[in-house]
C-alpha cells in the first residue's frame, strides 16, 4: 500500500490513508498523533525529515502548540529541535498527556519520558509569532508547519519570513484543510483577527504562487486528486480533508 503516499505533494484522500500512516508511525516506535486523522500530514512530515535530515539538522516546528512533531523527532534521534507559538501552555500539556497514552499502547514497556520531557530546554521553544521572528536568518534546515496557515495567518508575509530563516536548499513542510470547492467557515478557534479556513482548490494555487513569488519551488508537482471528505472537525461542524505540500528554498526562484 506504499504508492498510497506517492506523490508526497497530494490530497489526504481515504480513511485507509490514514490508517497506513499511523501503521507507518508505530513502525518507527511512534504513536498515532492524538487526532487520529492528523496521523497523515504527521506521517508525511517525520518521514521526509527521516529520509533526508541529518540527526544534528536544525529544525522548527511552527504554531508548535499542540503538535508532536518535536517530541516524535526527538524519540528517532534529532537533536537541534525548534518550535515556537504564540503560546505554549495548555494545548500542549493535553496533547503531551495523549501521546503518553498512545505511545504506552504501542510500548507497554518503553519509557516515554525522554520523548516528552524537555530537560535543559532541549526543544528551544519560545514565545513567537512564526510571521516576524527573531530568528537569524538562514539558519534552520528543515520547518514544519502541521495545520496551521488555516488560522488567520498573513501568508505573504509567512513566506517572507520562511524564506528568511531557511537555509538556502533548506524544506518547509506544510500541511493545511483542504476542499477542492469553497466550503465557507466563520469560525475562531485560535482567537486570530481573522477566521479558520478550509482552502479550495483556487486558493492553494495562489498560496503555492506567493510561495514561488517568496523564493519557493515545489519538490514534485502538486497532485490535486481527491476522493473522500476524511475530516470531521466537530467544532466547526465541517466536513473536508488535508492537503501537503513540500517546498524547498532556492534563490533561482527570486
Amino acid at each position: 500500500m506504499e504508492e498510497t503516499f506517492h506523490p508526497l505533494n497530494c490530497v489526504l484522500k481515504t480513511k485507509k490513508d490514514v490508517l497506513h500512516a499511523c501503521k507507518k508511525l508505530n513502525s518507527l516506535g511512534l504513536p498515532p498523533h492524538p487526532l487520529k486523522v492528523k496521523s497523515w500530514d504527521t506521517w508525511k512530515i517525520v518521514n521526509f525529515i527521516y529520509k533526508n535530515a541529518k540527526k544534528d539538522s536544525k529544525i522548527l516546528d511552527v504554531g508548535c502548540n499542540g503538535s508532536p512533531i518535536l517530541p516524535f523527532l526527538k524519540k528517532l534521534g534529532y537533536t537541534n529541535l525548534y518550535g515556537c507559538d504564540v503560546d505554549l501552555k495548555v494545548r500542549q500539556r493535553r496533547l503531551l498527556r495523549r501521546i503518553q497514552y498512545n505511545f504506552l499502547r504501542i510500548n507497554p514497556d518503553q519509557p516515554i519520558n525522554e520523548m516528552l520531557e524537555n530537560k535543559n530546554n532541549f526543544y528551544h521553544l519560545s514565545k513567537q509569532n512564526l510571521e516576524n521572528t527573531g530568528y537569524d536568518s538562514d539558519f534552520f534546515d528543515f520547518i514544519s508547519s502541521l495545520s496551521v496557515i488555516e488560522h488567520g495567518v498573513n501568508l505573504d508575509n509567512y513566506f517572507k519570513e520562511m524564506n528568511r530563516i531557511i537555509k538556502n536548499d533548506g524544506y518547509l513542510l506544510t500541511s493545511t484543510d483542504y476542499w477542492p470547492s469553497k466550503i465557507e467557515t466563520n469560525s475562531n478557534i485560535y482567537s486570530r483577527p481573522s477566521g479558520d479556513k478550509i482552502f479550495d482548490q483556487s486558493e492553494i494555487e495562489e498560496i503555492l504562487n506567493i510561495a514561488k513569488q517568496n523564493g519557493f519551488c515545489l519538490v514534485e508537482p502538486m497532485d490535486f486528486s481527491f476522493k473522500d471528505k476524511v475530516v470531521n472537525w466537530k467544532k466547526t461542524n465541517k466536513e473536508y480533508t488535508f492537503i501537503f505540500f513540500c517546498l524547498k528554498k532556492s534563490e533561482d526562484q527570486k
